[in-house]
């Protein structure tokens, strides 16, 4: 198995190497090879008998693809705002309802593109003139799709600032190997409503 596995670095390594300075689209044919390699190190690592020794063992060539396949990106994805039905049947109604929800959606992937995970809130906003009178936390979560990684819950938080109205979800995972949590990432979906429009972010905080 170790054998096995720093045959495929080398040979990562080379291909790189020989690839750098010959371009960008060069340079991107390596990706691939290095993604393949970086899996290869942690799934060894994973399923070896003793995951502390096994990874412990590790060269720093491998600690650095090791690195990769387990340091998460985070990037959004998609937004989606539903006005209130009893007063969506136009435009105009639409854009002066009552209440409205928006959902946020968020992902994270590790270095090489792997996806890792999911996270997403819902929040309603509700409207009275000029003014946002209150703000609800409908729902929210995450999911994890990476091996070795688990969503382990989330705190939550409300409120109209500045007659502005905030919902936001901090959703927390990890990923332990060998009883040590090599990753505890946190990250956050936040709906915003104001009087004219509804937007989201990824940030935390009401404000």
């Amino acid at each position: 198995m170790k054998s096995s596995r720093i045959a495929r670095v080398a040979a990562t390594v080379s291909v790189t190497c020989l690839l750098v300075g010959a371009g960008a689209v060069s340079a991107q044919a390596s990706e691939p090879n290095t993604a393949a390699a970086a899996e290869a190190v942690f799934v060894e690592v994973l399923e070896a008998p003793d995951q502390a020794a096994e990874l412990q063992s590790l060269s720093p060539q491998e600690r650095e693809l090791f690195d990769l396949w387990t340091t998460p990106v985070v990037s959004e994805i998609t937004t989606t705002f539903t006005p209130d039905k009893a007063t969506g049947k136009s435009s105009i109604a639409a854009a002066a309802a009552a209440c409205g929800s928006w959902r946020q959606n968020g992902s994270f992937s590790n270095q090489v593109g792997a996806k890792l995970g999911d996270f997403w809130t819902t929040g309603q906003g509700c409207r009275s003139g000029s003014s946002v009178t209150s703000v609800s936390y409908l729902d929210g979560g995450g999911r994890t799709s990476g091996i070795g990684w688990g969503y382990t819950g989330k705190t939550t938080a409300k409120g109209v600032v500045r007659n502005v109205g905030y919902v936001y979800g901090q959703y927390n995972f990890k990923l332990n190997i060998a009883g040590v949590d090599v990753q505890k990432p946190s990250y956050c979906a936040r709906a915003i409503f104001t009087t004219a429009v509804s937007r989201g972010d990824l940030a935390c905080g009401l404000g």
